[in-house]
């Protein structure tokens, strides 16, 4: 979750300038501008280099050291692992999911024993927890104990760069490059076991020759453990020209991707958030996504029931290929919904939240 914490440093300083901000580093200092600003001092955590690699040993041994050195009011963990001890009169982890814990065969096991352990040692021992959507806060809650006055909950927002095409040159363009169908379904994002590729794969292929004008995108990394072989289950579609493989996507071409889409689809069963529907929602595309995530969109969204169903998901997939109607309809509600979130009332509200621990 890079993205919120660039936007949050960003604001921060705007927001309020009664803070000093003390940003430490396993590396070199980011040359990007926003981190220039008077109110931030950077430390690159020194120690052996053989720690400092290994960013779960320097986060536990060497950062302590650094915290106390600074004379820290609260430090701020902003991805799941504080120090189990940390020599700060305050502290606040930020935990965006805890699949580790509820979901470890997700992971390699030694992955998953290491974040699930820090992060439950972590956000126990935390004065605050900030997390990404009600579900999310609710397993916190559940599974590691915390009390939910000790659990902030941030209503992400989507950047700006993402938003309806003012040129449709830029989409048809892209169409060209990557040899996408007119009209596509796009599953973008990391391709993780969770989010069922596989399923919306095969009932894809199972309706595909009743719907000739339609194709089936998918991108993204692809991150499944145990693995699936994504290429492998769309080669019928590629060999038709009626799918598309693409591992990774350009940041700059990521708007362009949802804008050229007729639906975007991301149905997991295991994240209570994920920003790639709002992205493209604020692109003006009609999003498909399952119950678990209906929440985090406030059901500006079509609904697909059991995600691991290939019956249900051909079902779905029928339903929003026939209708142009309901997609001007979804897309319509989507984007005047998700351009009520900002990024200001984002930091403004986590800036609040650690203040008042």
């Amino acid at each position: 979750m890079a993205r919120i914490l660039l936007n949050l440093l960003k604001l921060w300083p705007r927001i309020t300038d009664s803070h000093r901000y003390v940003l430490y580093y396993d590396d070199a200092v980011p040359e990007d501008e926003y981190l220039r600003h008077s109110f931030f001092e950077h430390r690159v955590i020194q120690g052996p280099r053989f720690l400092v690699k290994r960013r779960a040993c320097a986060g536990q041994l060497l950062l302590p050291r650094a915290i106390r050195r600074d004379k820290l009011d609260l430090f701020f963990a902003p991805y799941y692992l504080a120090p189990l001890y940390c020599p700060c009169p305050k502290s606040v982890v930020a935990a965006w999911d805890i699949s580790y814990t509820t979901h470890p065969s997700h992971y390699e096991f030694r992955q998953a024993l290491q974040m699930s352990f820090i992060s439950r040692h972590s956000c126990r021992k935390a004065n605050g927890v900030v997390t990404c959507s009600p579900y999310d806060g609710r397993q916190i809650e559940k599974y590691y104990g915390v009390p939910a006055s000790r659990i902030c909950v941030l209503r992400l927002a989507a950047d700006d760069k993402f938003a309806p095409p003012q040129d449709s040159c830029r989409v048809d363009a892209l169409r060209s490059k990557y040899h996408l169908p007119k009209r596509y379904i796009l599953a973008m994002g990391v391709i993780l076991n969770r989010r069922n590729t596989d399923v919306l794969i095969d009932a894809f292929k199972e309706i595909a020759r009743d719907y000739p004008d339609i194709g089936l995108v998918v991108a993204g990394r692809n991150s499944t453990e145990p693995p699936i072989d994504i290429e492998g289950r769309m080669k019928s579609l590629i060999a038709e020209g009626r799918g598309v493989y693409i591992p990774w996507v350009p940041d700059d071409e990521l708007a362009d991707f949802y804008s050229g889409a007729w639906y975007y689809i991301c149905t997991s069963t295991v994240d209570g958030e994920a920003m790639m529907l709002k992205e493209a929602m604020r692109c003006g595309t009609p999003v498909i996504t399952s119950p678990l995530l209906e929440e985090t969109v406030e059901g500006h969204a079509v609904i697909l029931q059991d995600p691991t169903s290939r019956q249900q998901t051909e079902a779905v997939f029928r339903k929003v290929i026939t209708s142009s109607e309901m997609r001007n309809r979804n897309a319509r509600e989507g984007l005047q919904w998700v351009r009520t979130l900002s990024w200001h009332e984002v930091a403004r509200e986590c800036l609040q939240f650690l203040e008042s621990r």
